[in-house]
């Protein structure tokens, strides 16, 4: 029996073509709701990034940001950070500081950028989240580094960092977190908070870093808009996002 609903935001729950949430997948989460189910955002963005995005009057009862790295119950109170540390993140600090590529440095809820090129203008474009000069960086724990690159450029720097995990979620950007970060893994310490068990579970989302999290849940529903390699993973692929998405998988599996 299905117990919770964790949903992905951008190009699962958001739709960047309305720049809103469809009506039918508003309905949905609030009939899951209704029903006793709990749902949850879990997002490469920060809280306060979610919060920017147009939820309306949208109730959620918890939160797996940053990729895992952070977690948070329905009040906000964290039960789970996983903040980057070690030879790893020494290397891209330096990498930041000394702008050897575009790189960007997240706090708990404040981005910094080392500098902006094409390919930074490019990849925003599609989240649109602000992001501060690099002077602005005080030295708070870091919980995320976002790298603006191809896959090229990519592969040159993995080898680097074997203690950390790349995931990408635009052709030219990419989410580095702790090896033993992730979606699933924040959505495990969720779970073990309010007692229920993967299987109990259904995961909605689209981008490369939402594989983890669907191959983890008792059902991973790639979204019809997903990449080819989502859907790979996925237990079930349903309609795109602006084609009743959400809505559709959850009728699929009579959960509302």
């Amino acid at each position: 029996m299905i117990k919770a609903a964790f949903f992905d935001i951008d190009g699962t729950l958001f739709s960047h073509t309305i720049h809103a949430i469809p009506e039918s997948t508003k309905r949905t989460v609030k009939l899951l709701r209704e029903k006793g189910i709990k749902v949850f955002i879990a997002t490469g963005r920060s809280l306060k990034e979610t919060k920017r995005v147009p939820l309306g009057d949208l109730k959620f009862d918890g939160y797996v940001t940053l990729n895992g790295q952070i977690c948070l119950d329905t009040e906000e109170k964290i039960l789970f950070e996983a903040p980057i540390k070690g030879e790893d993140g020494a290397y891209l600090l330096d990498a930041f500081v000394n702008k050897k590529f575009p790189l960007a440095i997240v706090e708990k809820e404040r981005i910094y950028i080392n500098y902006i090129d094409d390919s930074v203008i490019r990849a925003q474009k599609s989240v649109n989240i602000p992001l501060l000069p690099i002077k602005e960086y005080q030295g708070a724990p870091i919980y995320q580094f976002i790298g603006y690159m191809n896959w090229e450029e990519t592969g040159k720097i993995a080898p680097k960092i074997p203690n950390c995990k790349i995931t990408r979620w635009y052709d030219e950007g990419i989410d580095i977190i702790s090896k033993d970060g992730g979606k699933a893994n924040g959505i495990q310490k969720v779970l073990e908070f309010y007692g229920m068990t993967k299987e109990e579970i259904i995961a909605f989302g689209d981008s490369d870093n939402d594989m983890d999290m669907l191959e983890f849940a008792g059902i991973g529903v790639a979204m019809g808009n997903a990449e080819e390699s989502v859907k790979a993973v996925a237990d079930y692929i349903t309609t795109d996002i602006d084609e009743d998405g959400i809505w559709n998988a959850c009728k699929h599996f009579e959960l509302i």
